[in-house]
């Protein structure tokens, strides 16, 4: 299908295109981090927050998750061209894993979680990387998005 566009109007209609590019990337990327975070309650997934040119945002409270979290915008209601988005997570534990927070191996840890009693089990030594992709999964989707955008913005660039 071909659409015609006056010429005055090109740079409104690639500006929409690209907002519409960004919208989708973000989007993408904050469901992505979320479904790749290891799980154990689900705070550290449902803690992940979308902060417009800046990382603001508080801790998620205590208490059940749901298994679909919408996106959480902090400080603004639509990703528009000009700004920067940051997806972050404020839990004193996010960076440790996110990082993949590699274990030592073979040690017994003793954890406790509310839902269930205090259990000692042996560490394989992975840590999150055994729940996610390993070290660097939040690296990996940073890269994906960059291609994904790279080949989004080549292809509106080419159909206008």
């Amino acid at each position: 299908m071909t659409r015609t566009i006056k010429v005055a109007e090109i740079g409104d209609y690639v500006n929409g295109q690209m907002e519409k590019l960004l919208r989708v990337a973000v989007l993408e990327t904050d469901n992505r981090v979320k479904m790749l975070s290891p799980v154990d309650l689900g705070r550290f997934r449902a803690s992940w927050q979308v902060g417009e040119n800046a990382a603001l945002g508080g801790r998620k409270p205590e208490g059940a998750y749901p298994n679909q979290l919408p996106i959480e915008r902090i400080g603004y209601s639509r990703e528009r061209l000009g700004s920067i988005y940051s997806i972050h997570n404020n839990l004193p534990y996010a960076e440790r894993l996110a990082a993949g927070a590699a274990g030592s191996g073979g040690t017994f840890e003793v954890r406790y979680n509310p839902r269930r009693s205090v259990v000692t089990w042996l560490s394989p030594g992975g840590g999150s990387s055994i729940q996610t992709d390993g070290p660097g999964w939040v690296q990996g989707i940073a890269k994906d998005i960059q291609g994904f955008v790279r080949i989004n913005a080549d292809r509106i660039g080419r159909e206008s």
